[in-house]
């Protein structure tokens, strides 16, 4: 079996690249997950992830990091190179009441690997159809 790694050169860290994908405005929703790509001049997809502090206490933000990385590098190899991908989780939208919100946060505590890895590969779906036209 082929151990699957994140290494450091595939990783968004910097303000600047940040910056840079978020910019490039595309993007794909689904739930309270939000996925930006942006074309880059490398020939491996790098990937960078944000949690809002509104999503829970440190324990909930790095768990729901984990499980977007694990997505990631679990299917790294079937993602399109030369692109960075930024995932980002948020529960504040604009119109959605504060009772929701607290419905919302409990959404995210109970979110498993394979809510997250269907999200993931179904936005990434519509981000690489958005990045062909």
């Amino acid at each position: 079996m082929e151990r699957l790694f994140f290494r450091k050169s595939q990783r968004i860290v910097s303000k600047e690249d940040f910056s840079r994908v978020l910019s490039y405005k595309c993007f794909a929703c689904k739930g309270m997950m939000r996925l930006y790509a942006a074309p880059n001049e490398l020939e491996i997809p790098r990937f960078g992830i944000s949690v809002s502090t509104s999503c829970g206490g440190a324990v909930i933000r790095n768990r729901l990091k984990r499980l977007g990385r694990a997505t990631f590098r679990l299917h790294q190899h079937e993602i399109r190179a030369g692109f960075d991908y930024i995932l980002i989780f948020t529960v504040k939208k604009p119109k959605i009441k504060a009772s929701t919100q607290k419905g919302a946060k409990t959404a995210l505590v109970n979110l498993k690997y394979h809510d997250v890895e269907a999200s993931f590969l179904s936005m990434l779906g519509q981000v690489s159809t958005k990045m062909t036209l």
